[in-house]
C-alpha cells in the first residue's frame, strides 16, 4: 500500500505516521467544527471514522462517554494508545467497525460527529441513514470537513491522488434531507474574507470570524461544519 492509498485506510508504520500527522494538521479545522457543538455533561458521543483519536480526547472532557470506531485497525491502535487514561477509567472506547453497518444499537448516541472522513465513505446516504439509526430522537450529527467541494486547487490536488469524493455544503444538506435530518444549518469560513457563512434553510447570514490558527494553505480552503438533528 502507498502513500495516498494510506491516506484512505491507514495501515501499518506508515499509516501510524500518518494518523500522527493528522491529529496535528486537522486541528485547525477540527477545533473550529467543535465550535459549532453543545455537548453536555451526560451526553453519549460517537465519533465515525475517528482516525488517530485526538477529537474523541477533546470531547471526553465534556462529555459522559465517548465512543470511537474505525475500519482501519491502525487508526484504532493509534487512538487507543492517545486515549489510554480515559479508557482505563470507562470515559472512552474505540472500536473497529465499518459506518455501512454500526456495531450499535439504535437510538444510543446523543451525538455522532465524522471529521475529515465523509469523503470516504461508501453509497454516503445509506451510511446517513445508519448515523440516524443510532442517533437518539433530537440526536445531533456534525460533519466537519476542509473543503466545499473540489473548486480549489489544493482539494484538486490531493482528489487526483486519492479515492474520494469531495461535497460541498448543498450536497452534504441534500443528503440529510434524503435521511429526513431536520434543523440542518451550514456553517462555512471563508478564510479569505474572515468571515462565516451560516446557511439555515436556504438563508445566508455572513459574520466576522477571526479564528487565526490556521497555517497558510488553509486561508485559501472554505471549512464546513454541517450540523443536524434526527
Amino acid at each position: 500500500m502507498g502513500f495516498f492509498d494510506n491516506m484512505r485506510k491507514p495501515q501499518g508504520k506508515l499509516g501510524n505516521i500518518q494518523l500522527k500527522s493528522m491529529n496535528k494538521e486537522h486541528t485547525p479545522v477540527s477545533l473550529w467544527g467543535l465550535k459549532h457543538l453543545n455537548i453536555n455533561p451526560d451526553d453519549v458521543i460517537l465519533d465515525v471514522g475517528c482516525g488517530g483519536g485526538i477529537n474523541i480526547n477533546r470531547m471526553a472532557k465534556d462529555a459522559k462517554k465517548v465512543y470511537g470506531i474505525d475500519y482501519s485497525i491502525e487508526s484504532v491502535k493509534l487512538s487507543r494508545e492517545v486515549n489510554e487514561k480515559l479508557i482505563d477509567n470507562g470515559q472512552v472506547e474505540i472500536h473497529e467497525g465499518n459506518v455501512k453497518d454500526l456495531p450499535f444499537e439504535d437510538n444510543t448516541f446523543d451525538i455522532v460527529t465524522a471529521f475529515e472522513t465523509v469523503y470516504f465513505w461508501p453509497d454516503i446516504e445509506k451510511c446517513f441513514g445508519e448515523v440516524k439509526r443510532v442517533l437518539k430522537p433530537g440526536g445531533t450529527f456534525l460533519i466537519g470537513m476542509e473543503s466545499n467541494g473540489s473548486d480549489n486547487f489544493i482539494m484538486k490536488f490531493w482528489k487526483h491522488f486519492i479515492d474520494m469524493e469531495l461535497y460541498t455544503d448543498k450536497e452534504i444538506t441534500s443528503f440529510l434531507q434524503n435521511n429526513d435530518f431536520s434543523e440542518i444549518t451550514s456553517y462555512i469560513r471563508d478564510g479569505r474574507k474572515k468571515q462565516e457563512i451560516i446557511k439555515i434553510n436556504g438563508k445566508e447570514t455572513r459574520v466576522n470570524d477571526d479564528y487565526s490558527k490556521v497555517s497558510f494553505s488553509d486561508k485559501f480552503v472554505d471549512w464546513v461544519t454541517v450540523v443536524a438533528k434526527k
